[in-house]
């Protein structure tokens, strides 16, 4: 059986040089698809290019590229091992990018992305990058820079286009959809840090929808939660993960619930770090 290739969807706004955040310090073992967001044709501007793949829709923002992209690997008949979709302002370097992939398939991950770097435009400081850590495993990973196997990427395209930004399918609905399709590896690798040059400017909007950032975030909540509570899916969702991922419950017990989690993982981290202290 061969093996998969590995697809890597870069945005471009139309204005500024596309693959302007790459490095290309070697040829990629793994395929790239250029994704113009202003639906005009500007072919001669890639055209000297590294890419296999090239697409231009009219978008606001991540759920729509998800969407088109799905179409586009069913149109095409397109299959990949892991299929990644970054921002067209995150500095990275392709051989890195490489060992990232490398670094997934031998951790059998589902679901990952980069870390951040110290110095970037966050929303999260939980992906921010941690010295001396390789695979940090997590709950859920932001949209920021993701990567997904395609089947689960396909699972969830009946949702792409009810969130315009794409947020609440990240930290919402894809960990949903991983339990329904048991694919529930997922990890921030920090051996690799992307770095995001640009602040971040999707909370300010209000989107043709007339929906703004975290209302579209609730409503895929909202989705997710339906699926959850579906009567066939009931040994898959406990209380636990409705309160903690879901965040659906008596207020004053998620709280507990959310900060319990947090003094669980502290004492983790207090014990990994003593340990490693007696090594000295």
């Amino acid at each position: 059986m061969s093996i998969l290739q590995n697809l890597i969807i870069i945005t471009w706004d139309g204005k500024s040089k596309p693959l302007e955040c790459v490095y290309f310090d070697k040829k990629p073992n793994f395929e790239i698809l250029i994704f113009n967001i202003t639906g005009e044709n500007k072919d001669c501007e890639i055209s000297d290019l590294e890419y296999e793949h090239y697409i231009s829709h009219r978008t606001e923002n991540k759920g729509q590229i998800f969407h088109f992209v799905y179409e586009y690997l069913i149109t095409k008949n397109l299959v990949y091992n892991y299929i990644g979709i970054i921002d067209d302002d995150i500095i990275f370097k392709i051989s890195e990018f490489e060992y990232m992939l490398h670094i997934a398939e031998l951790h059998k991950l589902d679901v990952f992305q980069p870390s951040i770097a110290k110095d970037s435009f966050f929303s999260h400081r939980k992906f921010v990058n941690r010295s001396g850590v390789m695979v940090a495993f997590t709950d859920w990973i932001e949209i920021m820079a993701p990567f997904y196997r395609q089947e689960i990427f396909i699972s969830c395209k009946d949702y792409f286009l009810k969130t315009i930004s794409g947020q609440g399918i990240d930290c919402y609905l894809m960990p949903v959809i991983q339990k329904i399709n048991d694919k529930n590896r997922t990890a921030i690798i920090h051996a690799i840090t992307i770095k995001h040059h640009r602040p971040i400017r999707s909370h300010k909007r209000v989107y043709s929808n007339g929906l703004n950032n975290e209302e579209e975030i609730e409503l895929i909540r909202k989705e997710a939660l339906k699926i959850a509570k579906d009567s066939k899916y009931s040994n898959l969702f406990n209380l636990n993960f409705i309160r903690l991922r879901l965040n659906e419950g008596n207020k004053f017990f998620i709280k507990i619930s959310i900060k319990l989690h947090k003094f669980n993982s502290l004492i983790k981290n207090l014990s990994t770090f003593i340990k490693e202290l007696a090594n000295f």
